[in-house]
C-alpha cells in the first residue's frame, strides 16, 4: 500500500496524462456523445425538443392547409415520397457531430418539386415520424425519438417558402437561381434551429455547430443535384422516383462502413480512458475533463473536485480475495456514478483511489461529499470498508488540475490520517527508512538519534501534536536524499572538492521529491529541503533565514547537528558532549536559532545532568 500510494504520486508528478481524444471541435462533439445515442434523452431535452416540435407544427399546419384544403395535393404521389422519405430517414443516417446527417435531400427536393411546396414541411414530419416508428418497431430507437422526429423537418420550411414565392416554372437561369436561393434558405434556417436546439439541450457551443452545419452542407450540396435528377425524371412518369432505392443502398452501404470505423475507433478510445474494472473514467480522463471544465468554470458556477480513497479495502482484499474486491470495487463505482448524475462525473484513479467533479456551491460540499462518500461505504458481519475523502472548490481554491488534483489528495490523506493513524504515512515511512538503512545503516541510527531529541524539544517548546508528529518523521527522514549522493562521497575520508560539496547541498532537494510523492508526506517535505538553512540565511538550497525557516526545520538542524559531533564519522572521530554544547552555544544566533539551541540544551541537562567543567575548559574544548 506505502510503495503504491508512493509510485502513484511520483507518477502523477513526472507523467502528465495526455488527452487521447481528438484535437478537432466537431470530431471530438462526435467522440463524447457517441455513448449517449442510445441512451434516454434528459428531460431538459425533452423539453427543448417538444417546443421545436410545437413550434413547427404552429408554422406548417397553416402554411399547408390552403394547399390541402383545396385538394391541390395528388395523394398516391404524396405517399409514395413519403415512404420513400421514411425509408431514407430510418435506414441510412451517418454519424456526425451530436446527432445524425441523413441523406433526405435525395427525396426533399423531389417533394418540393412534384408537390404543392406548401405541403412539403408537412409532409416531410410525416415522413421523419414514420421512420423514427420504424425504428422503435425494429428495436432500434426509443419512444421519445417520435416526439425528436418532428423538429428534423425544420429544413423543409426554407426551400418551400422559397418555391412558394419564387415559383418553379422560369427560364433555365432563373430556376436555377431560386433553386440555390431555396438550398441556402434551407442551410440557414436549420443552421439556426439546429445551434438553438443543441445549444439549449446539450450545451453545444454555436462555433462548434457551425462546424458541423457546413459538413452537413457539403454532403447536402452534393446529394441535391441528384434528388433535382430524380424529380426532373418523375415529372411525367412518377415511378421513376424509385431510381432513389439503389442510390439509397450505395448511401447504406457507405454509412454501415463509417458506423463500423467509429466504433473501432470509439472502442479504442474507451480503452485510453475508461477503467475497465469500474467502466468509469480513468485518470487519463479525468485529466481531459478536468482540463476542460477549467476553461469554463466561474466563481458563480464552481465545481468540486473530490478524491476518496478507501479505508480497510486492502484487509477486505486480502481476506475475501482478489475476484471478490474486484466485485466491490464495481458495486462501488457503480453506485458513485449513480449519485454524482446527471452533472456530475465518477472516475477510478487506480488501486482504491476514487474522484468526482460536480458542479455545486460552496455550502452545499459538505452534504456532496457525505453523499459520495456514503456510496464509497460497504459493510458486513466481518468487514467494514468506508472512504476518506478531500475536497477542493475550484475556480476558488485552485485554478489548474495538477494543483487540484495536489490540494485535494494532501486533503484526503489528512483526513485518513485522522481516521487511521497508522496506515498509509507510517507505512511509507518504514519503506522510505528501510532504504535509507540498506544503503547506509549508519544513516538510520542516526536518524532515530535525531528524531529522539527533536520531539523531546518539540514538547519543550509546545508545539501541537499534529506537528510534532510532522516534526518526528522529518527527523526520521532528513537524511533520505542521501540515498542518491554516491557511497565514495559520503564515505570519503578526506575533505570533499567543491563539485562534491555542491553534489552533498542536493540532497535535500532529492529528499523533498522523494518524500513529495507520497502526499501523507508533503509536509514533512518541506521540512526536510529547510532542514540545513541558516539563521543567518547563509544556508541552502532556498538562503531563508531566521523565522522564514520552519520551526521544525529549524529543530532539526540543531538536533542533526549535535548527534553528528557526538557520533563517528569516516573523516573525523566522535567529539565529547561537553564539545557538542560548546559547538551550538558558538553558533546561537549564526547557524542556529538560539531559542532552539537553548532548547535544546535545557532537553539535554534534563534527560542526563551534564558533567561539571570549568568555563576554560568548556570552551576549550571547542
Amino acid at each position: 500500500m506505502a510503495t503504491e500510494i508512493a509510485l502513484a504520486a511520483l507518477e502523477r508528478a513526472a507523467n502528465a496524462p495526455l488527452d487521447p481524444r481528438a484535437a478537432d471541435p466537431a470530431d471530438r462533439l462526435l467522440e463524447d456523445s457517441w455513448t449517449t445515442r442510445q441512451s434516454r434523452a434528459a428531460r431538459r431535452e425533452l423539453v427543448v425538443e417538444s417546443a421545436a416540435a410545437g413550434l413547427f407544427l404552429a408554422v406548417a399546419i397553416p402554411m399547408a392547409l390552403p394547399a390541402l384544403l383545396t385538394g391541390r395535393l395528388d395523394v398516391p404521389l404524396a405517399v409514395l415520397l413519403v415512404s420513400l422519405y421514411a425509408l431514407v430517414a430510418a435506414a441510412v443516417r451517418f454519424p456526425i457531430g451530436a446527432g445524425y446527417l441523413v441523406p433526405t435531400y435525395v427525396i426533399l427536393v423531389p417533394m418540393l418539386l412534384l408537390l404543392p411546396p406548401a405541403t412539403v414541411p408537412l409532409v416531410a414530419a410525416v415522413g421523419w415520424v414514420l421512420a423514427s416508428l420504424g425504428r422503435l418497431a425494429a428495436r432500434r430507437g426509443r419512444p421519445e425519438h417520435v416526439l425528436m422526429a418532428v423538429p428534423n423537418a425544420w429544413h423543409a420550411l426554407g426551400p418551400a417558402a422559397v418555391l412558394l414565392v419564387g415559383g418553379t416554372h422560369h427560364s433555365s437561369v432563373l430556376t436555377a437561381g431560386i433553386y440555390i436561393l431555396a438550398f441556402l434558405a434551407g442551410c440557414a434556417i436549420d443552421l439556426v434551429v439546429s445551434g438553438i436546439r443543441e445549444a439549449a439541450a446539450n450545451g453545444v457551443a454555436p462555433q462548434v455547430q457551425l462546424r458541423v452545419a457546413a459538413q452537413v452542407w457539403l454532403i447536402d450540396a452534393c446529394i441535391a443535384p441528384l434528388g433535382l435528377l430524380l424529380a426532373l425524371g418523375a415529372r411525367h412518369d412518377h415511378p421513376a422516383v424509385l431510381m432513389v432505392l439503389p442510390l439509397g443502398a450505395l448511401l447504406l452501404v457507405l454509412q454501415r462502413d463509417r458506423t463500423h470505423r467509429i466504433v473501432q475507433a470509439q472502442e479504442r478510445l474507451e480503452l485510453a480512458i475508461t477503467d475497465p474494472l469500474t467502466h468509469l473514467g480513468n485518470r487519463r480522463k479525468l485529466a481531459a475533463d478536468l482540463t476542460e471544465r477549467l476553461q469554463n468554470v466561474s466563481h458563480a458556477e464552481p465545481l468540486v473536485l473530490m478524491v476518496f480513497d478507501l479505508d480497510g479495502f486492502k484487509t477486505y482484499n486480502d481476506t475475501f480475495g482478489h475476484m471478490a474486491g474486484d466485485s466491490l470495487l464495481a458495486r462501488m463505482g457503480s453506485r458513485l456514478a449513480d449519485v454524482v448524475s446527471p452533472g456530475g462525473a465518477a472516475y477510478r484513479l487506480g488501486g482504491d483511489e476514487f474522484c468526482v467533479v460536480l458542479p455545486t456551491q460552496p455550502h452545499e460540499i459538505p452534504a456532496a461529499v457525505a453523499l459520495a462518500a456514503a456510496a464509497l461505504r460497504e459493510d458486513g458481519e466481518t468487514f467494514s470498508i468506508a472512504a476518506s475523502g478531500g475536497a477542493v472548490l475550484l475556480p476558488h481554491e485552485a485554478t489548474t488540475p495538477d494543483y487540484a488534483l495536489q490540494l485535494a489528495d494532501e486533503r484526503m490523506y489528512l483526513r485518513k490520517q485522522e481516521r487511521c493513524p497508522s496506515a498509509a504515512r507510517e507505512q511509507t515511512r518504514d519503506v522510505l527508512v528501510r532504504i535509507m538503512q540498506a544503503k547506509q545503516p549508519g544513516l538510520n541510527d542516526h536518524s532515530s538519534e535525531v528524531s529522539r531529541l527533536a520531539v523531546a524539544v518539540g514538547r519543550r517548546l509546545a508545539m501541537e501534536a499534529e506537528r510534532i508528529d510532522e516534526l518526528a518523521r522529518a527527523a526520521d527522514l532528513h537524511d533520505i536524499g542521501k540515498v542518491g549522493i554516491p557511497d565514495a562521497i559520503l564515505e570519503k575520508p578526506g575533505a570533499l572538492d567543491a563539485a562534491e560539496w555542491e553534489l552533498i547541498r542536493q540532497h535535500t532537494l532529492l529528499g523533498e521529491r522523494i518524500l513529495s510523492a507520497a502526499p501523507a508526506l508533503r509536509p514533512v517535505a518541506r521540512i526536510v529541503r529547510a532542514s540545513h538553512e541558516r539563521w543567518d540565511g547563509g544556508g541552502y538550497p532556498d538562503g531563508l533565514a531566521a523565522d522564514s525557516i520552519p520551526l521544525a526545520a529549524r529543530i532539526v538542524a540543531v538536533c542533526d547537528a549535535y548527534d553528528a559531533i557526538i557520533s563517528d564519522r569516516c573523516y573525523r572521530p566522535a567529539r565529547p558532549a561537553a564539545a557538542a554544547r560548546a559547538e551550538l552555544v558558538r553558533e546561537a544566533g549564526r547557524q542556529f536559532d538560539p531559542v532552539v539551541v537553548a532548547a535544546v540544551l535545557e532537553e539535554l541537562d534534563a534527560a542526563r545532568p551534564p558533567v561539571e567543567l570549568p568555563l576554560q575548559e568548556l570552551l576549550s574544548a571547542v
